[in-house]
């Protein structure tokens, strides 16, 4: 199904629910197991992901843990806000969908539409199995090159999962159909495109930026990020398939899950290098 196309039977044009879920939940557990026999360094896991941004050594990265607080509880609140509306979107919601609609341009449209497939799961899972391979440094084995990446990916996938799970859990309708420009399918909120995106932009970040040099070469990378799942984001507004709180929403909770994978796998690697 490509971006242009109208979902049928109610099913999410960008998902793979069951085949993500069945890779990811492996690298969960896998992740959050008890450090397995051998010297810290022999853990597979925790040597092949990526090394965790804004750690320093022996101490916890407070930005990061704040922004995953932040990000995680405004998700909450939003999520709690948008169901109590039900089918009622906020005048803000439909005061930006209207103006959308009322000024969007045929090539507006087409821009939209290629935009937006930088949200597709069947296009960002798989390519954060390249990018995550292919980011390790020169002298890594083809083994761990490609282990790399499938973690990343399932990490990555697993966060995808889960914001299937709230959209279905709170069941916001989308806007009218005869506002859509694109595909869309399932519920509202929060925005599956935006959430992909979100979380391809930032794991790619992770597994890149520890390959550049410090200072404005990995500020760019980040920027350049949240330019990426902006982009995305606004693209399913202005195609008319979500209203802009899904979008937010989409972008909160690929926040929150990044911040969360990358503390967990940061705190993972000092308990192994404890005992």
């Amino acid at each position: 199904m490509t971006p242009a196309e109208p979902a049928k039977h109610g099913r999410h044009p960008d998902t793979q629910p069951a085949r993500v879920a069945e890779v990811a939940i492996g690298v969960a557990e896998d992740v959050l197991s008890p450090t397995a026999p051998g010297p810290p360094e022999e853990v597979a896991v925790l040597r092949d992901l990526p090394p965790v941004p804004f750690w320093g050594e022996g101490r916890w990265p407070v930005a990061l843990v704040a922004t995953c607080v932040a990000s995680g509880a405004t998700f909450a609140a939003l999520a709690v806000w948008v169901a109590v509306q039900a089918a009622q979107p906020a005048g803000l919601d439909s005061a930006v969908h209207g103006w959308v609609v009322a000024h969007r341009s045929a090539g507006s449209l087409v821009l939209a539409r290629a935009v937006t497939w930088g949200g597709v799961t069947a296009f960002a899972i798989p390519a954060l199995v390249v990018v995550g391979a292919t980011a390790r440094k020169a002298d890594t084995s083809y083994t761990r090159r490609i282990r790399a990446g499938v973690l990343l990916s399932g990490a990555a996938g697993l966060g995808v999962f889960l914001g299937l799970r709230v959209n279905a859990l709170v069941g916001r309708a989308r806007p009218s159909v005869a506002d859509w420009a694109g595909a869309a399918g399932g519920s509202s909120f929060p925005s599956g495109h935006t959430t992909v995106a979100t979380l391809f932009a930032t794991f790619c970040a992770w597994a890149l930026v520890d390959r550049l040099p410090t200072g404005w070469p990995r500020r760019l990378l980040w920027a350049t990020a949240a330019v990426y799942a902006a982009a995305v984001g606004v693209s399913r507004v202005w195609l008319g398939v979500h209203w802009p709180t899904d979008v937010l929403g989409g972008w909160l909770f690929g926040v929150t899950w990044f911040t969360g994978v990358t503390l967990v796998v940061g705190w993972r690697r000092q308990q192994a290098h404890r005992s």
